[in-house]
């Protein structure tokens, strides 16, 4: 073929090509040429999902560093050959002063899934998180550490409402769990490789490690569509088409959720009217496909703070040392934990999209909770002295099981109902609320952990942690439905009070529940 007839079969393909990034255009499909003609061999549209929320996988790694990092940096920072001296008040804001940060990224989010989109939200969501660990990189006095960590926070606020409706909304239904479950693995191994990093490197080194998760993140953000659901919500239709084409492919079924996506949001903009901002909020408060999914959101993030999911990462050393007495060297004992918690997280990507949700949600409660008590009760056989010295490491065995139980079904089970709760017209707002809960929960659970550990001991933490998951676990039993297998419209309905076919709907919700159930029997 001569060098004119390539140039002309290459430019055919790229005016037949997706207004995607030509960068990303090669990664995804391989183009032969036959006779001059453009021919494409297209990869598999779980594929496509898979990169579209990598760069949300990337950041949730860096979000697990940012939490853990804490429980590394003020080890080396107590050595007396330590370039920055910190107070007991400081180390614990250091590791605090994330949940403050969240709330005021929380506030914004809303607002930028709304009025940006999603995409946007969340490159935007990078630049923060950059800036504070370059920052942290820097640090030469307390102040600045703390500054950096507020960067962080802001930037972590944002992501925690945009990650699992960003995800929720990239992927199909019956790959959702599994990919909402990796928000779980991404915490996990970025709390891995913080400590395995803090261990082995010096403290600047490992923060400038850590921080590389972003500028990744950012990178594959920046080369995938917005998602369909929010291109329908703002009437741009023909976007929304292709990128629901792009991600899901074309075939009879996923046409058909296709046309269910545009003609709710066709409907809904139609009925829509304009009412003051104070009274349509008052309005969307009263309707219970809101109120209904954020109180479960409040005692999902609750459960997922008091278990100690953001405590445990950020003083493992301490903790373990006292769980261990000593009979296990203090960072040995940290990578258990965090291996432990790692393999977990790994499994539970499996679990949850094999298995109900409730059902992964609750053996996680009964396995923690039997797992605290049961450490608890050992730790104070062994401080009166009822436990020979060469047995003394035993609480270790139910503290890593403790571990195991709320990494398989306390930790990914609140960020997969999150992205799939809430109605798309009011998922932004939804997801800032329940946000909210999570970030206040994390400043008060963190702040008052040293001082707890002080006061009780872990073996008296351990039973507050026990008791006030237990309560959570009653509340979410009667509030929580199942979701698993379920369309993003079909939970909504299930809100609505649209249970069945047979119920009290309007005719076109029957006729999207109909066209629902033949995608799921197809």
């Amino acid at each position: 073929m001569s060098s004119t007839a390539r140039y002309l079969t290459r430019e055919c393909c790229k005016w037949r090509s997706s207004r995607m990034p030509a960068m990303i255009e090669k990664m995804l499909e391989s183009t032969v040429t036959d006779g001059g003609k453009c021919q494409r061999q297209r990869v598999s549209p779980f594929l496509r999902q898979a990169l579209a929320v990598s760069g949300i996988v990337m950041y949730m790694i860096g979000t697990g560093a940012n939490i853990a990092y804490p429980g590394v940096l003020l080890e080396q920072l107590r050595q007396p050959d330590s370039a920055l001296r910190l107070t007991p008040d400081h180390e614990s804001w250091i590791a605090s002063i994330l949940g403050l940060a969240l709330i005021s990224g929380i506030v914004v989010a809303p607002f930028c899934l709304q009025k940006l989109g999603r995409r946007l939200t969340n490159q935007l969501s990078t630049l923060p998180s950059l800036c504070g660990w370059a920052l942290l990189v820097t640090a030469k006095d307390p102040v600045v550490l703390l500054i950096s960590r507020s960067l962080q926070g802001f930037g972590m606020g944002i992501q925690a409402a945009a990650a699992p409706v960003s995800i929720a909304e990239y992927s199909a239904p019956k790959h959702r769990g599994a990919f909402l479950a990796t928000i779980a693995f991404s915490f996990a191994t970025g709390m891995l490789a913080a400590h395995v990093f803090g261990t082995l490197l010096y403290w600047r080194t490992a923060a400038l490690a850590c921080g590389s998760c972003y500028a990744i993140s950012l990178l594959l953000i920046s080369i995938v569509p917005e998602t369909p659901p929010y291109l329908a919500s703002r009437g741009k239709f023909e976007a929304c088409k292709k990128s629901f084409h792009w991600l899901r492919g074309g075939d009879e079924d996923s046409q058909k959720e296709l046309e269910v996506l545009l003609d709710s949001q066709g409907k809904f903009s139609a009925s829509s009217k304009k009412v003051s901002k104070l009274k349509a909020f008052l309005e969307i408060c009263r309707k219970p496909e809101f109120y209904k999914p954020t109180v479960i959101m409040m005692y999902m993030f609750i459960l997922f703070q008091i278990s100690g999911m953001t405590v445990v990462p950020s003083y493992t050393v301490p903790m373990m040392e006292e769980v261990t007495g000593g009979g296990i060297e203090s960072y040995t004992s940290m990578l258990m934990v965090d291996v432990v918690r790692f393999a977990t997280a790994v499994l539970s990507c499996v679990v949850v999209n094999k298995l109900n949700r409730r059902t992964v949600l609750f053996m996680g409660i009964y396995i923690s909770v039997a797992a605290l008590f049961t450490t608890s009760f050992l730790l104070y056989l062994r401080d009166y002295g009822y436990i020979p010295e060469q047995y003394k490491w035993t609480p270790v065995i139910p503290t890593l099981i403790y571990i195991f139980g709320k990494t398989l079904g306390i930790l990914p089970i609140p960020w997969a109902i999150a992205g799939e709760i809430f109605p798309l017209a009011y998922r932004s707002l939804g997801s800032g609320i329940s946000g909210m809960f999570l970030s206040i929960m994390f400043f008060v659970v963190v702040k008052t952990a040293p001082t707890s550990f002080r006061q009780i001991g872990v073996s008296g933490t351990f039973c507050v942690y026990g008791l006030s998951i237990a309560i959570c676990g009653v509340f979410l039993f009667f509030l929580l439905p199942e979701t698993k297998g379920k369309t993003l419209y079909e939970i909504e309905c299930h809100f609505k009070g649209v249970n069945d076919l047979t119920g009290e709907a309007e005719p076109h919700e029957k006729d999207k529940m109909l066209e629902l159930e033949n995608i799921e029997g197809g």
